[in-house]
């Protein structure tokens, strides 16, 4: 009897996990492939602003399927090129909607931030080695104290 309850009741958990997914989704009609193709281009060039690490194509968000919406609308509805929609896009939400800012002076840190970084680190780790690589003579007084400790007994060092 478990064997056959466990697929069932397997099934029917990822029935009802996917269910807000598949409820979520709009079917989008196209002329022509070449125009779908555009719009979903354009949806993983996109960023969703809420969850931010996914794509517009790939988000369940539910502002997400608006700006699906959205992007339809300027894609195929009103006929818009690719860089018309993604500036109309990115007048109404920034430079942050996009997966791939543009370099201006304003995102140099982003675009050089980790480089820059690593330098950084590259440097200090360098600093770091030569520290602990460098070596002087010792004094009279660390050669007196090295002798002492090196011909004293299990006991520990004279004072």
């Amino acid at each position: 009897m478990t064997g056959v309850l466990r697929p069932i009741l397997a099934f029917a958990f990822a029935l009802c996990a996917a269910g807000p997914l598949i409820a979520s989704e709009t079917i989008r009609e196209f002329d022509n492939a070449a125009e779908e193709n555009r719009y979903r281009d354009l949806l993983e060039e996109i960023r969703c602003l809420v969850c931010q690490n996914e794509s517009l194509a790939s988000s369940g968000a539910e502002l997400a399927q608006d700006l699906r919406s959205e992007v339809y609308r300027l894609v195929v509805v009103e006929d818009r090129s690719r860089e018309e929609a993604i500036e109309f896009l990115t007048a109404r939400y920034g430079d942050f909607v996009l997966y791939r800012p543009p370099m201006q002076p304003s995102t140099w840190l982003l675009w050089f931030g980790p480089a820059i970084l690593l330098v950084l680190a590259g440097g200090i780790a360098v600093m770091i080695v030569r520290q602990r690589t460098d070596s002087r003579p010792l004094t009279a007084e660390e050669h007196e104290r090295a002798r002492r400790l090196l011909s004293s007994d299990d006991d520990g060092p004279e004072t």
